[in-house]
């Protein structure tokens, strides 16, 4: 190794500023995209109108929804799972990749419940 590279990495180290794969792909602002697209559907059926639609003989439409947000809330975990122990760059890749379909399933199931309150 040259001593100027050398020098460079020793600095780089000092300073705290080594770039890591986790930093590249900026996983995490995919996994709190996902997460705000969660809370955003749980929040909405814990509202009254999810209420009076269960009791209006929807709670098997309702479970579905229930079903969507279940397979966003799996697949952000495992986005995380994949960023917190990775292997490599292919492992946060796969965090991202995951942790869209999370916000694609929370998208859905969004969409899904508010067609079904057009219902009412």
């Amino acid at each position: 190794m040259r001593l100027g590279t050398l020098m460079a990495f020793i600095a780089v180290l000092a300073l705290g500023q080594l770039p890591s794969t986790a930093n590249a792909f900026a996983c995490p602002k995919h996994f709190a995209a996902a997460q705000a697209a969660i809370d955003k559907v749980t929040k909405d059926m814990k509202g009254e109108m999810s209420k009076k639609m269960a009791a209006a003989g929807m709670a098997a439409d309702m479970a579905l929804v229930h079903a969507l947000l279940d397979d966003a809330k799996m697949l952000l975990a495992g986005a995380k799972h994949n960023h917190a122990k990775p292997q490599g760059k292919y492992d946060h890749a796969r965090a991202i990749a995951k942790a869209d379909a999370a916000k694609g399933s929370a998208t859905a199931a969004d969409i899904f419940h508010w067609k079904l309150m057009g219902k009412m």
